[in-house]
């Protein structure tokens, strides 16, 4: 069965003509005829009575010409569809991350208001699994934490985020407006573990070697988010990545002696052909 058939079946089944339906579709009747027959024969059930004065369809040839007119119209979708991937505009782009979005929800939010029909998908992962997740092809766009040695992953760096202390609005210490290592003595802490984030653990835990004072560290949360939350919560502080945005109910103080960053980056990789990659790449230069 060729796409032919269908629009052959179609145009008859409107005009229920045979010489009506041969001109709109520009062959000659006898043709048509052959293709309905045709049809008929690979559908395996009659589609149209026929009689020297009249055409009409038979109830398995109603039952067919819904389900062509549903095959058109997805056929039609599947080709608007391709157009549209094919330029970047459809389709959907995997996105890897690792608690430091934050800052990049406003740009991801201004990409959906123009790109509608991509689908935003993200997965919350450390930078060593989103960087094993390209090489996989599991994602296309990673927002890491890492150096980056393989020459296969283009990176581009994004905003560097200070170290600074997250406290919940009503504590004490958010009278001041800069603190010192001293002023967290007796604080508890709350972190991020090892396993999650090496990196953000070291830097945080480096901090205190040279203090006199060991961090009480008593709630552990796996991603920055819940962390925050936490804080605001009135559970603990925490010496965080500062996010550009303000984050409801927490306050952020700088913290004397503390001169630690993180130096957050794009990575993608260089073989990735995706038109939607591609096009989400335009679009974030664009704003820069």
């Amino acid at each position: 069965m060729e796409l032919r058939h269908i629009r052959y079946f179609l145009a008859l089944a409107t005009a229920l003509n045979f010489s009506r339906a041969a001109e709109k579709l520009h062959i000659a009747q006898p043709s048509l005829s052959r293709q309905i027959r045709e049809l008929e024969e690979k559908v395996g059930a009659q589609l149209f009575y026929r009689t020297k004065r009249q055409v009409q369809l038979t109830n398995a040839g109603k039952v067919f010409q819904q389900k062509a007119i549903l095959l058109l119209e997805q056929l039609e979708q599947a080709c608007i569809s391709a157009r549209l991937s094919s330029t970047g505009k459809e389709g959907e782009l995997q996105i890897g991350f690792n608690g430091v979005i934050q800052d990049l929800i406003p740009t991801l939010k201004q990409y959906r208001d123009r790109y509608p029909q991509v689908a935003i998908i993200l997965n919350q992962m450390d930078s060593t699994m989103q960087l094993n997740a390209l090489n996989t092809k599991e994602i296309d766009l990673a927002i890491i934490t890492i150096p980056v040695t393989s020459d296969k992953i283009k990176v581009v760096p994004l905003p560097e985020m200070k170290f600074m202390a997250a406290l919940p609005r009503d504590h004490s210490l958010a009278t001041k407006r800069t603190l010192s290592m001293g002023d967290l003595v007796n604080e508890t802490f709350i972190v991020i573990p090892k396993s999650t984030g090496p990196l953000y653990y070291e830097m945080f835990m480096d901090l205190f070697q040279h203090t006199n004072f060991t961090a009480q560290i008593t709630v552990q949360a796996h991603d920055l988010q819940t962390l925050m939350a936490l804080v605001e919560a009135g559970m603990g502080i925490t010496l965080t990545p500062t996010p550009r945005k303000p984050i409801s109910g927490v306050i952020l103080r700088e913290v004397e002696g503390i001169d630690l960053v993180i130096k957050p980056s794009l990575a993608w990789r260089q073989d990735n052909r995706s038109e939607v990659l591609e096009q989400f790449l335009k679009f974030f230069k664009e704003l820069q």
